[in-house]
């Protein structure tokens, strides 16, 4: 459901908006966390037969009992709750690109939005992944957004990342991404009224042979 209106301000145009891809945008987590997963509960294989055999033959609170403990139900998450969680969230996720800043819209019984304004953004990249070739013959793919933050919030180096994930024709998504960005940015930073009627220095180009 899209819900983006909630946080538009009056004078903001929404310039993109899309949703992502069902199997690339469920699969491309949650396959690899039940790999993990299937890892995860092989460890846990011997205490579960012995939990098993005591509920059936034994006294019941060893049994019992580790099914009471945070390892196993982890365990049952990285198998099953991740991709029941994607499939939940999936109907809620909308992405847009205003003339302001991008929007990620996600969540599942409420809504979260996380907000990036193009002033902030240090380093973008796209990526089509495996199951984007799979499933879509590589016509969806991810952006990634960068910006700067603080160690508390990330352990990218400094850098908290957001990611517009499996989109359909993601390679024409970035480039008009990459035009808005660098045009907005370059509006707040040098504002119609400052920028000089003729400027010779702003069309011109690299030249590593002159002096």
């Amino acid at each position: 459901m899209r819900e983006l209106n909630k946080i538009l301000d009056q004078d903001e145009r929404v310039l993109w908006e899309g949703v992502p891809s069902f199997w690339p945008f469920v699969l491309g987590v949650s396959v690899f966390t039940f790999i993990f997963g299937l890892f995860w509960m092989a460890v846990l294989t011997p205490f579960i037969i012995g939990a098993f055999k005591d509920i059936f033959y034994g006294s019941h609170f060893y049994g019992f009992g580790i099914f009471l403990l945070p390892h196993f139900w982890a365990g049952i998450f990285f198998l099953i709750g991740m991709p029941i969680y994607l499939v939940l969230v999936y109907k809620h996720t909308y992405y847009a690109i205003t003339d302001k800043r991008v929007i990620f819209q996600k969540g599942w019984i409420g809504r979260d939005f996380q907000i990036v304004d193009f002033d902030q953004i240090t380093n973008a990249e796209v990526n089509v992944g495996v199951f984007d070739k799979i499933f879509e013959k590589g016509n969806t793919g991810s952006i990634h957004v960068s910006t700067a933050g603080s160690f508390t919030q990330t352990n990218q180096g400094g850098y908290q990342r957001y990611t517009i994930s499996h989109v359909k024709n993601p390679y024409d998504v970035f480039k008009f991404f990459k035009k808005v960005y660098h045009d907005v940015k370059t509006d707040i930073h040098y504002p119609n009224k400052l920028r000089p009627e003729e400027n010779p220095g702003y069309q011109t180009k690299y030249n590593p042979d002159k002096n």
